[in-house]
């Protein structure tokens, strides 16, 4: 949904804008496994795209992703944790183990966090597989320790779907 077009001075710069067109759809999996809300990379920036996800009754939020070495160390497990902690849900990321002969070279670090922003399983940046069991019943549990949703105050901030809940 959303370009990765940036130019930290000195460290990286990328523009995905110049070969590829952002999306238009909210994508939202049900699966025999639960409903699964997708980003791709970048998309985990931006927390109104989970709180939308999570408001559609998402229980995990899914994105592949190849954050670099730059931002890699400083945001890709915070942004994880994060977007599990504020919508009290699953996080997974899925990320390619980091080739440093390649020209894009990928922090990679593949994570499953909990929806108290706990780190469940992860992995460093070698070729690996995360097999890890989710308990969907902690999402209910966690909600009922810290009620995030009826403590927000629609008297003063409201995030609203423009695409409504029955898009993707």
């Amino acid at each position: 949904v959303h370009l990765f077009d940036i130019d930290i001075p000195g460290k990286i710069t990328f523009q995905e804008s110049k070969t590829l067109t952002a999306g238009q759809d909210l994508t939202i999996v049900d699966t025999d496994v639960g409903r699964i809300g997708i980003g791709i990379c970048y998309d985990i920036r931006f927390q109104e795209l989970a709180m939308l996800y999570a408001a559609r009754g998402a229980h995990l939020l899914c994105y592949p992703g190849a954050f670099n070495m730059t931002t890699g160390p400083l945001h890709w497990e915070l942004l994880q944790r994060a977007r599990a902690a504020d919508n009290q849900l699953f996080v997974a990321t899925c990320a390619p183990a980091r080739d440093t002969s390649s020209s894009y070279v990928a922090w990679g670090h593949s994570t499953l966090v909990g929806p108290f922003g706990e780190v469940i399983a992860t992995i460093e940046h070698d070729e690996a597989t995360i097999i890890a069991e989710i308990d969907y019943s902690l999402i209910e549990q966690r909600r009922q320790f810290l009620p995030l949703r009826h403590q927000r105050r629609g008297d003063l901030y409201q995030l609203v779907d423009v695409q409504g809940s029955g898009s993707k």
